[in-house]
């Protein structure tokens, strides 16, 4: 009967570990690295950037954001296109040249890179 108790109690036991260690803030924590926790209003020049995306508040960052990635690799956050208009020219940039990039099937040597 002892032995009932102390399997039950240590099944109980790893269970609850189990829990604690796959816990959703946990989760939230692993997510917020990727985040922008500051923006540069300073604007970035075009022929470095390869592509960008968008980052927002309610997908558990600290602020909405437009990340750029550079030809080199980096990621440099910019404020939302909404509120900075250089930010919105240049994401209008880089929509024309992925899709003049797509139209020569990416054969051109500004497309390097840009090929999903």
């Amino acid at each position: 009967m002892a032995s009932s108790v102390i399997s039950a109690l240590s099944v109980s036991l790893c269970a609850l570990g189990f829990i604690l260690y796959s816990s959703p803030a946990e989760a939230q924590a692993d997510l917020a690295l990727d985040c922008c926790l500051m923006v540069s209003y300073k604007s970035i020049p075009k022929h470095i950037l390869l592509t960008y995306w968008k980052q927002f508040k309610g997908d558990g960052c600290p602020r909405d954001a437009v990340i750029f990635t550079t030809r080199r690799g980096r990621n440099l956050c910019a404020p939302p296109a909404a509120d900075v208009q250089w930010v919105k020219e240049t994401i209008n940039f880089l929509d024309t040249r992925l899709k003049k990039c797509k139209e020569t099937k990416f054969s051109e040597k500004r497309c390097h890179g840009l090929k999903i």
